[in-house]
């Protein structure tokens, strides 16, 4: 039940969908915070588009129509947070900023059902930011059935007079994930992500202007990660594997590459690949002549001591980890280091050290999935009172985030049962 987190400290299982931007609403004010992973929602801002809007109007009415939208259960979201206050900007682009994700899906629904002057561009901004706030609350399931309005996205339907696509990029990128979940089919996920590679790649050949080309290669090289997403997803872990290498090798980009090859080691070591964990945390392919690094940067060598002590846990080496952990918990990796160093004590026979580590960062506010989980089987372990000792983590969390709301964008509010294992 317990377990190191493998890369960051941030979210959940949504980060496929989380690392998909919001197109701006008509409304939207501009915000100062880029996206992030911390900040799976946030409206990111206004940017002027180097593609002219598409000027051909369809027929959309079909997706409006109410039956396509089911009301969301709120029985799975922990207590505490279902009586968290009213949101101070209750229009649309305040709720995604503030983390009110549920309230953002209602009032979506409500837009698209009861709003008879949507434009086409609206209509899709607002089915995107329905489907992706449910994804973000777990209601992956909902979301399938939902995006099955849309129908086939590579449909002739969706292109206009130019041969250009009238569907959102982050639209179209989102349906496809969640229409193959909801068919049950994975491999119809992968499917659609390499038509979506292919449409990128005649964009980026077809034009010859640079911020326009920049913007195509950007986006190819996006869905190239949600393809090895989508092999890990569906368990092929050895061809999510061989992807990432593939993608590795081929980019010339450090930055990218130390990235690509952290992500080659971390399917190794869920693999069980330890010499192949190690080989590409150090940089080297099999054969141990190519390097992965074009040079040593500071990011790398962080990134690099952060697989360290994960590599020696994949070994059993306990001990060790534990040294290595604490070496890193006054480095940019600090959060990370101080929940991995919780789960190595409990393992080496320290509960109470664990539970101590693990309260300081909720008492720090911090309030990741693997943090909450992880306190919350510590309290299965150590009392018989536990339902009582997550019942009131849950009411710090809520607490938390009320307090930090004002202050932090982009910060999710409703957490359900399961992060509390309630």
């Amino acid at each position: 039940p317990l377990a190191p987190s493998p890369t960051t400290h941030t979210s959940t299982s949504v980060a496929e969908a989380a690392a998909v931007p919001i197109p701006p609403t008509p409304s939207a004010t501009s915000t100062s915070n880029p996206l992030s992973p911390s900040k799976p929602l946030a409206v990111r801002p206004r940017s002027r588009s180097p593609l002219q809007p598409s000027t051909t109007t369809k027929d959309l009415s079909f997706l409006l129509h109410p039956s396509h939208f089911r009301k969301i259960s709120q029985t799975d979201i922990s207590p505490p947070f279902r009586s968290t206050p009213a949101a101070p900007d209750t229009t649309l682009p305040g709720l995604l900023r503030q983390g009110h994700y549920y309230r953002a899906a209602t009032l979506a629904v409500s837009s698209l059902v009861l709003d008879s002057d949507l434009s086409q561009k609206e209509i899709f901004e607002l089915l995107y930011v329905r489907l992706a706030c449910l994804t973000l609350l777990n209601h992956t399931s909902l979301a399938g059935k939902e995006s099955l309005a849309l129908g086939d996205i590579h449909s002739p339907f969706y292109i206009d007079d130019h041969g250009e696509c009238i569907l959102p990029w982050e639209l179209r990128v989102l349906a496809v994930r969640l229409q193959a979940l909801k068919s049950g089919d994975a491999r119809r996920g992968v499917q659609g992500y390499y038509d979506l590679a292919a449409y990128a790649r005649n964009r980026t050949r077809g034009t010859s202007d640079a911020e326009v080309k920049g913007m195509w290669k950007d986006r190819l090289r996006g869905i190239g990660v949600r393809v090895g997403n989508a092999l890990v997803e569906m368990g092929d872990l050895e061809a999510g594997r061989r992807h990432f290498e593939t993608l590795a090798e081929a980019t010339t980009n450090s930055e990218e590459k130390t990235a690509l090859s952290s992500w080659v080691a971390m399917l190794c070591l869920r693999m069980g690949d330890l010499e192949g964990a190690r080989a590409w945390t150090h940089g080297d392919q099999e054969a141990g002549e190519v390097s992965t690094i074009d040079a040593p940067s500071p990011t790398t060598g962080q990134k690099h001591d952060v697989l360290k002590p994960l590599l020696n846990m994949a070994e059993g080496d306990y001990e060790t980890a534990v040294t290595e952990w604490r070496s890193l918990l006054n480095g940019p990796h600090n959060v990370l280091a101080k929940q991995n160093l919780a789960v190595c004590l409990l393992y080496t026979g320290h509960l109470s050290q664990t539970s101590q580590l693990l309260e300081e960062l909720v008492n720090e506010d911090h309030a990741f999935y693997a943090l909450t989980f992880n306190l919350a089987t510590v309290y299965e372990l150590s009392t018989d009172r536990s339902r009582d000792r997550k019942m009131q983590l849950a009411e710090r969390v809520a607490e938390g985030l009320r307090r930090k709301d004002a202050e932090v964008e982009g910060r999710r509010i409703e957490r359900s049962n399961m992060n509390f294992k309630l």
